[in-house]
């Protein structure tokens, strides 16, 4: 079988280094959202309470800031091989044949965390324009009373 996969190890370890990048962008992404977060709450509580149309909408738009920031750092599921079963049916198994099995699922995993990754992406992104808009609609409103 090692003759029919010769690429094999190589592309096992791009796999594996592929998800140890993913782990490090979603830790990444968990700061920012904590950042975003803290900076989202900081604004609500501090934007002057006074009757000002701009500044309630951008006392708003950081609420919603800090919601999606909460969003994109809520804790996510985690793909794992399941050892157990793994011991139990490759111990006796062609070492290349179980080699392949784990390099398909570590893809299929990979190919989840991606789906994933993209959203928690999109959410961080959308608190951060929406901390923007806080603060310069906040920013505006105060200067213009």
């Amino acid at each position: 079988m090692s003759s029919r996969l010769p690429s094999l190890n190589e592309i096992l370890e791009e796999v594996r280094a592929e998800r140890e990048g993913q782990n490090a962008h979603f830790d990444a992404l968990d700061s920012k959202a904590g950042i975003l977060l803290g900076f989202a709450g900081a604004l609500v509580a501090l934007t002057p309470t006074e009757d000002h149309l701009l500044v309630d909408v951008g006392r708003m738009a950081a609420v919603l800031a800090a919601a999606l920031a909460l969003w994109a750092f809520w804790p996510r599921r985690y793909s794992v091989t399941n050892l157990r079963v793994l011991r139990d049916r490759y111990l006796t198994a062609d070492p290349r044949f179980t080699q392949k099995t784990l390099l398909d699922t570590h893809i299929q995993m990979a190919e989840q965390i991606n789906e994933s990754l993209r959203r928690k992406v999109w959410r961080v992104k959308a608190a951060m324009v929406a901390l923007g808009a806080a603060a310069l609609l906040v920013a505006i409103g105060v200067s213009v009373r």
